[in-house]
């Protein structure tokens, strides 16, 4: 479990700073940033879903890091995503200022 949620939190990491970064706005008005995402390939269990949390969560905590003041954090999901409609996509709606 640990080689993945390094994986994770390094992928979170590369689209923070590659994808996220340079879409954000420090000019003291209230923005939002939209984020897609994927859960775990073959999710069919009852539990945390540790990959959406590790990714989201670094994204957030690289944002604070930055000097962003997180205002609401919102989220969809689809079933049946991915090339083998197997996996659940997420839409995750980040409100900062």
């Amino acid at each position: 479990m640990g080689m993945f949620t390094n994986n994770q939190k390094n992928s979170a990491e590369n689209i923070y700073v590659k994808e996220v970064r340079p879409l954000l706005k420090k000019d003291g008005f209230t923005h939002v940033v939209m984020i897609n995402s994927f859960s775990k390939w073959i999710n069919q269990i009852f539990g945390a879903e540790d990959k959406y949390t590790t990714q989201i969560d670094g994204i957030l905590l690289n944002m604070q890091k930055d000097g962003f003041e997180i205002l609401d954090v919102k989220f969809d999901s689809l079933q049946n995503q991915g090339l083998m409609k197997d996996m659940e996509g997420f839409h995750t709606l980040v409100t900062y200022k």
